[in-house]
């Protein structure tokens, strides 16, 4: 149904911005709820290149890489302008409800995680007819990495690249989390999601979980938690690269070793001194969350490198 009633089209902006060795063209497609919107980060001057689309993380995250919650790194818009150098243009994007975007999600109980997989195969199709673009890759960070391999599964694609994405699926990350930090909310989260797992209503939601279990957006945690990463990304057919990196907080390494055993095609690396938002930094928590406000900080080099390479084979 949403497919039938999609209509997409490619809006580029009257004039591009300039950014040294890159350019920006504005795009819009067109949804049945509202238009989502994005950048299109290209070579300067280039006639032809590869696309990676970068499907943003969790939360109210930004085409950037940022969010009112507290991250000002622009990771996003550092990487893109990194693959830009080296002739690969990337394409930012806002997810529905966020940003610029925000006007496509009308109400928080109607929206679906598949609706972001459905998004980002819109936004894959839309670009595909542009005569500039050799081949698409689609590169998903965090929560983008499991939206990314849904989507590569719609529609074909040169390969696939998870940056920073579990291979457990969202309940059990959830509940994991809160075993470390909130020990006795564990119980209570893990019973509920089970409960959302099998389509049963949620009587009462304590109020030190009200964030996780509100009303409205219970049918998009149902809709979430029945995906597990490493199931899907077995049943990928294109290439396969997963990035990780060695301070990262959020998502541990053994989950891109997970990632690997369920996908043995995949090509793994764990990038020494990488933390969640693709920077540089040591595994000491202040020293790594203060590089969550640091947009003047460069992003990981081994992470453009590796990812230069594989859109390159």
């Amino acid at each position: 149904m949403y497919k039938k009633l999609l209509s997409i089209s490619l809006l580029l902006a009257v004039a591009s911005l300039s950014f040294g060795q890159s350019q920006e063209e504005h795009s819009t497609i067109q949804t049945p709820t509202g238009n989502l919107s994005g950048s299109l980060i290209i070579p300067q001057s280039a006639a032809k290149f590869p696309l990676v689309i970068l499907l943003p993380g969790s939360g109210p995250t930004d085409r950037n890489g940022n969010n009112a919650l507290g991250v000002t790194a622009n990771s996003y818009r550092l990487l893109a302008e990194a693959l830009a150098k080296q002739k690969i243009a990337t394409l930012l994007i806002d997810k529905r409800g966020i940003s610029e975007s925000a006007a496509a999600l009308r109400k928080e109980d109607s929206i679906r995680f598949d609706d972001y997989v459905n998004d980002a195969v819109a936004w894959k199709r839309s670009l595909e007819s542009d005569p500039r673009v050799t081949k698409v890759f689609i590169a998903g960070h965090s929560e983008g990495s499991l939206i990314g391999m849904l989507a590569a599964q719609l529609t074909p694609v040169a390969g696939y690249i998870s940056i920073s994405g579990p291979a457990k699926s969202a309940d059990k990350i959830l509940v994991g989390q809160l075993q470390k930090q909130a020990p006795f909310m564990a119980p209570a989260a893990d019973s509920m999601l089970n409960r959302l797992k099998n389509n049963q209503p949620l009587d009462s939601v304590p109020n030190e979980l009200y964030a996780f279990f509100r009303k409205s957006i219970q049918p998009y945690m149902a809709s979430w938690i029945k995906y597990t990463p490493c199931t899907e990304i077995a049943k990928l057919t294109v290439p396969v690269l997963i990035l990780q990196g060695s301070t990262d907080l959020q998502v541990e390494d053994k989950e891109a070793k997970a990632l690997k055993e369920c996908q043995p095609k995949a090509e793994m690396h764990i990038i020494q001194g990488m933390n969640h938002i693709l920077k540089n930094s040591s595994s000491v928590m202040s020293e790594n969350i203060a590089t969550y406000k640091m947009p003047a900080l460069s992003i990981n080099d081994e992470l453009v490198d590796l990812m230069v390479k594989f859109v390159g084979k």
